[in-house]
């Protein structure tokens, strides 16, 4: 599958880069960055190829018209032999074949017919919702809350970082982060918001953690990357961290990237 075969749109709650294949436009997955379920869309101005039309049906054959059997064509008083008998028999086939076409071609109207009829029963059968009142006030839509950008109602909270202060000039700037571990099972993961004071997008926005294990062992390191950070806009990240020891601090190290 060549690369013109993907689309890439952003999470809609935590902005996030998504890659994914063309036929996957319009289902509803959860985002990698934040776990919290999105749609996917095509990029504006993407045109995506029509699925093929249906073949065309296969064309019925016409009824065989049913050939009568005339009394002249056996003379009265003479036995049919030979090719006489034959053509004979040639016309009763036909009768026969033409009318077990006619006697199909009906059947399978009738079917059609009395499908189309349950339909119209059943529509006509389904209870049409009845008007509002003159005068009544029609109830409005409660407002849905926007979910919060990094929480996950199934982690605990490990540790709260530090975030460094931005230094004069520097674009990227860790804004907070949070050493979160899975209620059930030994998953831990580093959340936080990342953002881009830039009048241009960055590319491949890279994070390191040192972290520090229960005992004070040091040593080990978590990374994520973002794949595409817009100008004057924040966004989370997940890290996740490889094993089972608990985690209880973290320190960013490093974060850069590609500006546009």
């Amino acid at each position: 599958m060549s690369d013109s075969d993907y689309l890439k749109c952003a999470c809609s709650h935590c902005q996030g880069h998504l890659e994914f294949p063309v036929h996957a436009v319009g289902i509803t997955t959860t985002c990698p960055h934040c776990g919290i379920e999105t749609t996917l869309v095509a990029p504006a101005g993407t045109t995506i190829a029509p699925p093929p039309p249906p073949p065309p049906p296969k064309p019925v054959p016409a009824p065989v018209a049913a050939s009568p059997v005339s009394a002249s064509m056996i003379p009265v008083g003479a036995a049919p032999t030979g090719s006489k008998l034959k053509k004979i028999l040639n016309v009763i086939w036909s009768v026969l074949v033409g009318a077990a076409v006619v006697v199909f071609v009906g059947f399978k109207a009738w079917k059609y017919f009395r499908r189309a009829g349950d339909v119209v029963e059943a529509v006509k059968g389904e209870s049409k919702p009845e008007p509002p009142k003159p005068g009544a006030a029609s109830p409005k839509a409660s407002p849905v809350p926007m979910p919060a950008p990094v929480a996950v109602p199934t982690s605990l909270v490990v540790a709260k970082g530090s975030p460094p202060s931005r230094k004069s000039g520097e674009d990227l700037q860790l804004l907070s982060f949070e050493v979160h571990k899975a209620s059930d099972g030994n998953l831990q993961y580093i959340v936080g918001v990342v953002t881009n004071h830039a009048a241009k997008q960055y590319f491949n926005v890279k994070l390191t953690f040192d972290l520090t294990r229960q005992g004070g062992k040091t040593g080990d390191t978590a990374t994520d990357t973002l794949r595409n950070l817009p100008a004057n806009v924040g966004s989370t990240f997940k890290v996740n961290i490889i094993g089972t020891t608990p985690v209880t601090a973290a320190t960013l190290t490093k974060l850069e990237g590609e500006k546009e």
